[in-house]
């Protein structure tokens, strides 16, 4: 989720707020009955447009990224998904935004950094089970186009290819921007 930073931006609030999130067993109620299982911390503060903070776990990474296509949110989804492809981008897109609330929520979370929800880039980043071909687009586009009109609203976003031509993905471009708890009502699974 692209973000709003000023240049030299510093990174250390998230350096406190990874580290403390590390030490919990659950750090998002997205995560379900499943643990993050974090196992690194790393600061890559000092390239100017690097990867930032990342905490990698098991399960997922969660980083404030600073490489190519501009400052925001780094949500990379490891394991623990299942169902169909539709399911799978839901819950990815699920645990991102909820990453994303408990994240500017922090008190020590940058407050000259604003997020733009109506900017996402969606990327597959395994070359060899989604390369970048006209056949794993004919395979996953109906589904990102079902999960992001649940999320945005049919039509109410711009599809765009993504900012690495050598990675399947896209930019997307949302027609206006809603608050987190909005989009993340829009995914929510009914309760039982």
């Amino acid at each position: 989720m692209a973000a709003d930073a000023p240049a030299g931006v510093s990174l250390d609030g998230f350096i406190e707020i990874f580290g403390r999130w590390r030490k919990e067993k659950h750090p998002s109620a997205a995560l379900g009955t499943g643990e993050a299982d974090w196992v690194d911390l790393a600061d890559y503060a000092h390239l100017p447009r690097g990867p930032g903070i990342v905490l990698v776990g098991h399960r997922c990474s969660i980083a404030f990224d600073l490489a190519d296509p501009g400052p925001g949110i780094l949500y990379t989804a490891r394991r623990g998904l299942t169902g169909s492809h539709a399911e799978r981008l839901g819950a990815a897109f699920a645990w991102c935004l909820e990453f994303a609330k408990r994240l500017t929520g922090e008190p020590e979370f940058p407050k000259d950094v604003r997020l733009r929800t109506g900017e996402l880039e969606l990327r597959f980043n395994d070359r060899l089970e989604t390369p970048n071909t006209p056949e794993t687009d004919a395979e996953l586009r109906p589904a990102v186009e079902q999960v992001l009109s649940k999320l945005i609203g049919a039509g109410g976003y711009d599809l765009g290819r993504a900012s690495d031509d050598a990675i399947y993905g896209f930019a997307v471009q949302a027609k206006k921007s809603e608050p987190l708890d909005a989009l993340l009502g829009r995914l929510a699974k009914p309760r039982a």
